[in-house]
């Protein structure tokens, strides 16, 4: 920038530069007229000229000077606009790095907060998993983890190792398998395991949409999605059923006392807000002899749902896209679908649909 700048300055004259010359050339100008007159005429034969010439001659020998002058003036006038557009430009990168130096302290700040926040969920979470672990039985009733190994990761949980009972539950090896317990009965066998995990749902949720709004490169995103807490919210997502998939939803809980089913059937026109920008497709549904069943229509391809269930005004339904699973919550109101996307990573999508026939609102 330093040497852009000294190079402008070099290809025009100095300002200080052309006041000499234009002050030296008219001195020398003048001088030059006064000794015509005394020299040539002299100053009686001047001053007996009629008026007409000696405007003439003045117009004449002024001409010059007000032309050097006003090449003169446009030199220094466009120094200065070159200056004056030199200092906008210096102004307009300090502007911009001030404001990257703001949004790299709100961001610190943000992450800040966020560790903070996410020690509580890993605590919160852990206990939530503990919980889980010391209620799995055989259908023995034999405890699958012994009161031996709860008290020992109770111990080491109170010594901050928050992931010793997630990491007891996305255990690779054969416990619960020989167990008999598959991941649905794991974590929606009881309902106190549903109480468990949904509250576990909750708050990882939360954290992972704190994680987004604060992860410039998707690191803290990667890192706490493939911790034993992001795994186990995995497979409680994937595994998940209703009633407790009503917790992604916001104002769930008035579910519990609506009996009436919502009219699902028939093509919806899907927008949705992703985490990478707008989409648009068609969502299908309809009656048969095994109940409701659904399908995605996104440009070429068409996906199926599963495991479709209604209550009342509310919706799921569950979509495997590249071995990915998106669980779909929802909730009808006459010719209108609101609701969202949930993937491992949070919430990957907002919905807003209405029937086909009927045209999408602004999407203001």
């Amino acid at each position: 920038m330093n040497d852009e700048k000294d190079s402008s300055e070099t290809k025009l004259p100095d300002r200080r530069w052309l006041l000499g010359l234009g002050i030296s050339l008219t001195t020398v100008w003048i001088f030059g007229g006064l000794v015509y007159i005394v020299f040539l005429d002299g100053w009686m034969s001047f001053v007996d000229q009629s008026a007409d010439a000696i405007g003439g001659f003045l117009e004449g020998f002024f001409a010059p000077l007000a032309f050097l002058w006003l090449v003169i003036g446009l030199f220094i006038q466009q120094r200065e606009l070159a200056s004056n557009t030199e200092a906008l430009k210096q102004t307009n990168l300090n502007s911009a790095k001030q404001t990257e130096i703001l949004e790299a302290t709100e961001l610190r700040a943000r992450q800040s907060a966020f560790f903070q926040i996410a020690e509580n969920v890993r605590r919160q979470t852990g206990n939530l998993a503990g919980l889980i672990a010391r209620s799995l039985e055989t259908e023995q009733g034999e405890k699958v983890v012994t009161d031996d190994e709860m008290i020992e990761h109770w111990m080491e949980h109170q010594n901050g190792q928050y992931e010793i009972f997630p990491a007891v539950l996305s255990d690779p090896t054969e416990r619960f398998e020989n167990a008999g317990l598959s991941p649905a009965e794991i974590y929606y066998g009881t309902a106190e395991r549903q109480q468990s995990t949904t509250e576990y749902l909750k708050s990882f949720r939360g954290l992972a949409q704190l994680a987004r709004d604060c992860d410039d490169d998707g690191t803290i995103m990667r890192t706490i999605t493939q911790t034993p807490h992001g795994q186990v919210y995995a497979t409680m997502l994937e595994h998940i059923v209703p009633p407790v998939c009503w917790a992604l939803l916001e104002n769930f809980t008035s579910f519990g006392f609506v009996t009436e089913e919502c009219d699902i059937l028939g093509t919806w026109h899907i927008r949705a807000q992703t985490n990478y920008g707008e989409q648009e497709w068609f969502t299908t549904f309809r009656e048969t002899e095994n109940g409701v069943e659904g399908e995605v229509h996104l440009e070429d391809d068409v996906t199926p749902i599963q495991d479709i269930f209604i209550d009342g005004p509310a919706v799921f339904g569950r979509v495997w896209m590249a071995q990915n699973v998106f669980v779909m919550t929802g909730l009808v109101q006459d010719s209108l679908l609101h609701g969202q996307l949930d993937i491992r990573e949070g919430v990957f999508a907002t919905l807003e649909g209405v029937r086909k026939d009927v045209p999408l609102p602004d999407s203001d």
